[in-house]
């Protein structure tokens, strides 16, 4: 283990950070970030021996702060998250028991509670997906949409809530948004990082969904979204926001999509960057902008009182 106070050169392992962005960072042009010149600034600090706790918190963690990116990460070598850059969401949203009970009967949820659902008066159905992490959630409630079409099929509209959901596995997405696709479209485009220099990238690729499984639901949606989306759960609503039927209703969601990698020196430091540069259906830059909603209410108006203002818009449209 690393003994954290006895001092050491570390000029190396600065060297291998350094040089791992450097080859394999994906934003620095799109950030306007100059890597040459914070080498020059944070490099001196490693001139002389310090300690490994130095070397994390007063030299590494600043550093890669000022990339202004939540995909880049760092993490002691016993495994404690470093605090890098974040960019505070307001939330949009305010799950309580009082919350389901007021708005939605007939509750149901998946072993891992990720899944959430029920019905809403006027024959609305309502599904909250809390994240595209657990596997085992998502295969569960697949395979209770697929096996109860006449359950799910008797609603003449779906209400999907993801505000809450800050990403995870991108084919999980995919599975549950193929059951709610009439027709295939691309819904991202991406750049992947290849090449020594910064701006050296792969060809535009475009990312397409398709309909999945044994049947589809394409009467008309309502799609709850906020800046708690992130990652893998913005390509999820840009995969629902190509169908004609799917309406997304909500605050702007957070704007951050690295694909990151995993890099680590021989003391079992780690750390994470983006390899990617994330595009949307209409060829910008998803990063630091994010997805606006087709009805746009702000986050400080989506809670009053009691009442999800979001929700019952959703509602109201529906109906």
């Amino acid at each position: 283990p690393v003994d954290y106070d006895d001092k050491f050169d570390y000029s190396d392992e600065f060297q291998t950070v350094w040089q791992d962005f450097d080859l394999n960072y994906s934003y620095f042009t799109y950030k306007q970030i100059n890597w040459d010149s914070l080498k020059s600034v944070y490099q001196p600090l490693v001139e002389e021996e310090v300690t490994y706790n130095y070397f994390i918190t007063s030299v590494l963690a600043p550093m890669l702060t000022e990339l202004r990116d939540i995909h880049v990460r760092l993490y002691f070598s016993n495994g404690n998250q470093v605090q890098l850059y974040s960019r505070p969401a307001v939330v949009n949203f305010d799950y309580t028991d009082q919350f389901y009970s007021k708005y939605i009967s007939d509750i149901n949820q998946t072993s891992g509670k990720v899944f959430t659902w029920g019905s809403i008066a006027d024959s609305i159905g309502y599904l909250l997906i809390s994240n595209w992490i657990n596997s085992a959630d998502t295969e569960e409630f697949l395979n209770t949409f697929d096996s109860h079409k006449d359950a799910f099929n008797r609603f003449k509209a779906f209400l999907i809530d993801v505000r809450p959901n800050g990403g995870g596995n991108e084919l999980l997405a995919q599975n549950i948004a193929g059951r709610f696709i009439e027709h295939t479209e691309t819904y991202a485009y991406r750049k992947v990082r290849n090449g020594p220099n910064h701006d050296d990238f792969s060809a535009f690729s475009s990312n397409d969904i398709s309909p999945a499984g044994t049947w589809q639901f394409i009467k008309p949606v309502a799609l709850l979204i906020g800046q708690g989306c992130v990652s893998s759960n913005e390509a999820f609503v840009l995969m629902m926001m190509t169908q004609d039927h799917v309406t997304s209703i909500g605050d702007t969601t957070r704007g951050a999509s690295g694909n990151p990698g995993v890099f680590n020196l021989e003391d079992g430091t780690e750390y994470h960057l983006s390899r990617w540069v994330a595009y949307k259906t209409d060829q910008t830059i998803l990063e630091d902008v994010g997805i606006f909603p087709d009805i746009a209410i702000p986050a400080s108006q989506s809670i009053v009182g009691d009442r999800d203002m979001v929700l019952e818009k959703a509602i109201e449209l529906l109906r």
